[in-house]
């Protein structure tokens, strides 16, 4: 009896069966991962491990050995997927993974012959992470894809080239497309070879069919327009393992809405059943760890759950492994498809999916001038951020400015002379923000005008609404909005320092300014310095209802918020706030000497927009969601709510509901994304000291989930700091 012929159940255990195969073999490749390049404290990438005797190394065009601009990043990606051998596993409903990612073998973000010397001491004392050579962090829109096929893309590109062919520029843009797209094509034919050596060797009959059907769909794929569900999931596989080993590229767009069409195609047609449905989109969620959203309204305010929503969730389900799914909530969100996400959260402690706030990011992208039916279409597609899928060009997750530091040349310039006092401190911090964001501003101009030479976007220019047609990178002024992000970090280590100066300097005369100084240069060192430190400590904190430290964070936070909106760039390009730190937690925190709210030198600083560890009392996550809808930027992008849950709250009554209660009101609140943990104390902690035992532990570090055993024992002590005990 063949696949097609079995009933429902004998199809959900066969193909429950092979995808627990999948998670089995993610595990063990992942210890590889761990094994073969230590810690990664990055996004989990379903790529696989190359063999001890692979050494492929790029060709470089300058002294330092780093490729650039169209005809170096075509002619090194090309020669490296070369070296990627075909990758047909039978379980699998899906073709293809790879080795490497080739923007990982650069040596300098931005190109080395660019002057960076009139920015560079700013950058320096402010710690300024500008995005200066920044690739992706923006959302391609594949239905471009989709709907011309990689062989109808061959065709678009070469009728513009025969149009916009005036420059050298333009041309070899096109030559480098042309390359790129061939090398993909390439790369689909041999694994096709792949696919017909499998068959032939194979014996099990219902494997054989499975790669019998993975076969005609990787022909069709190749050259074709996808048509079929299974055809449009294994095109998007082949979209998800290009872009990612080209650049890192990781946005995945509004999944369910994109395989609608196909399902209902085939549904209709009586091709395909639920449980095939589900066995097409497991084998495309385990081909990369995209960032996708689900659900949320469309440009007339019509929730888009459908079945094929219900599906992506039940294929995530099945799968077991890290995986990047947001809900967009908003009023209209079906109540049975917001209980089973919370349940899942629950069920796997995965930390996926996380929640979106339709109402706040929509209403704050109008703020910024945009129309609601364009705000709709602005979806969650990364670790913080939102991005109009082929028409915007938006940076985000790429430039970050740390309070703490801002704080401490401010904080130093009062020292050394005038008044000092907290209103004085903030005038400086104000004016400190303002050179920060003028350096933004600068080098994002650069960017924009000649990071073409640098890192061109050979991949999304492909599936975006514009650089194909003019002739020129996403980076240089081909697409429609160009809305740069900018995040600030370490809101609490700011607004913490402030609160404690005002609370014992000021207002208690408990200590005085001298003694602050002092003790800042001596990093609390000595008997006085452990009790001015302690005072500090134990002084007004953000995420305390109704608190000095409330008041300081909006604030900073208001402050932040008119800076970045009110800058002006040559480039024509507008700038947009938020606050996340990303991964930058430990490292920001390394560059910042003693703060005035008892942190010590180097320490890390607050994790995005959440309170400092142990500000909130354990279980508080009322008041915590208070703190962070307290100091949202309001214009679009997210200051998230990195929410840590005890398993044990599904064991009371009601617990789901209560914890659907608490995302609903924060994100009706004003809140605009929550990252959710689900965290097993005991587990975490004891995976903390022996992480070799606990391979299939996932954990949402940021906005990104990642195996435990992954991470370094300094990101692995933030996600246990972060720990919240239900006593």
């Amino acid at each position: 009896m063949g696949i097609q012929e079995m009933s429902l159940e004998q199809k959900r255990e066969l193909y429950t069966r092979w995808l627990a195969y999948l998670r089995e073999m993610k595990i063990e490749e992942t210890r590889k991962k761990v094994a073969r390049f230590g810690y990664t404290d990055e996004d989990d990438y379903h790529f696989l491990v190359p063999p001890e005797d692979y050494h492929w190394q790029p060709r470089g065009d300058t002294p330092n050995g780093d490729f650039h601009g169209y005809r170096g990043w075509s002619g090194n990606y090309r020669d490296m997927v070369a070296t990627f051998p075909p990758v047909v596993v039978p379980q699998n409903s899906m073709a293809g993974n790879f080795f490497r990612i080739l923007q990982k073998f650069r040596k300098l973000r931005w190109h080395e012959e660019w002057d960076l010397s009139p920015y560079q001491e700013l950058i320096d004392r402010y710690g300024i992470d500008h995005g200066l050579g920044q690739m992706h962090h923006f959302c391609g829109d594949v239905r471009i894809a989709l709907k011309l096929g990689w062989g109808g893309l061959r065709e678009k590109v070469l009728h513009y080239a025969a149009i916009n062919n005036r420059t050298p520029q333009q041309k070899e843009l096109y030559q480098a497309e042309l390359l790129f797209l061939d090398t993909c094509i390439n790369w689909i034919g041999r694994t096709i070879d792949g696919i017909r050596e499998k068959l032939q060797n194979e014996d099990d009959p219902l494997l054989r069919e499975n790669l019998e059907g993975m076969l005609q769909t990787n022909l069709r794929v190749m050259l074709g327009v996808p048509e079929t569900l299974r055809e449009a999931c294994q095109f998007i596989s082949w979209y998800n393992i290009f872009g990612r080993s080209f650049n890192r590229e990781g946005c995945g767009g509004q999944l369910d809405e994109v395989l609608r069409p196909y399902y209902e195609h085939d549904i209709s047609m009586g091709l395909i059943d639920d449980e095939d449905a589900v066995f097409w989109i497991g084998g495309l969620l385990m081909s990369d760890t995209k960032y996708y959203q689900l659900g949320g309204p469309d440009v007339d305010g019509r929730d888009m759950v459908s079945q094929v929503s219900w599906l992506i969730l039940e294929a995530a389900h099945r799968l077991d492994v890290a995986t990047n799914l947001t809900v967009r909530f908003h009023d209209g969100l079906p109540r049975k498809f917001f209980r089973r996400c919370v349940e899942l959260l629950f069920e796997h402690k995965n930390g996926w999916p996380r929640f979106s706030g339709d109402q706040s990011l929509v209403e704050g992208f109008m703020r910024r001038g945009f129309p609601k039916e364009l705000a709709r279409r602005r979806i969650a597609v990364g670790c913080n951020w939102m991005a109009i899928p082929g028409i915007e060009y938006p940076l985000n997750d790429s430039i970050k400015v740390n309070f703490a530091k801002v704080l401490e040349v401010a904080l130093w310039e009062m020292f050394s002379s005038g008044e000092r006092s907290t209103r004085r401190l903030f005038e400086l911090f104000s004016m400190h923000l303002k050179i920060v964001m003028q350096v933004i501003a600068d080098t994002t101009d650069m960017h924009l005008r000649q990071n073409y030479t640098n890192n061109p976007e050979l991949f999304l220019n492909l599936v975006s609404v514009g650089p194909i047609e003019k002739g020129r990178d996403a980076s240089d002024h081909s697409m429609e909005y160009y809305n740069i992000g900018v995040d600030g970090a370490g809101i609490a280590v700011a607004a913490d320092s402030f609160a404690a100066l005002e609370q014992r300097v000021e207002r208690e005369k408990a200590i005085t300014w001298e003694e602050v100084e002092q003790t800042l240069k001596t990093d609390y060192e000595g008997e006085r310095g452990a009790y001015i430190q302690a005072l500090m400590k134990s002084a007004s904190k953000f995420g305390q209802r109704n608190s000095l430290g409330e008041e300081w964070a909006r604030r900073i936070c208001g402050q932040f918020t008119q800076t970045v909106v009110e800058q002006k760039a040559v480039e024509g390009e507008i700038f947009i706030p938020g606050l996340f730190s990303w991964s930058k937690t430990i490292q920001f925190g390394k560059i910042v000497g003693a703060t005035p709210d008892g942190r010590k030198a180097g320490m890390p600083i607050n994790h995005g927009a959440n309170p400092m560890p142990g500000s909130v009392p354990n279980g508080a996550m009322t008041t915590m969601s208070e703190a962070i809808v307290a100091v949202q930027c309001g214009m679009g992008n997210t200051s998230p709510f990195q929410m840590e849950l005890d398993p044990r709250i599904t064991q009371a009554q009601g617990g789901i509901e209560k914890v659907m209660a608490l995302l609903q009101t924060h994100l009706s609140r004003g809140g605009t994304l929550i990252n959710v943990n689900i965290m097993d104390a005991d587990k975490v902690r004891a995976a903390h000291q022996h992480p070799e035992l606990y391979p299939d532990l996932v954990v949402r570090v940021t906005g990104f989930t990642a195996y435990f055993i992954t991470l370094s024992p300094e990101f692995r002590q933030l996600v246990v700091d972060r720990i919240v005990d239900m006593g």
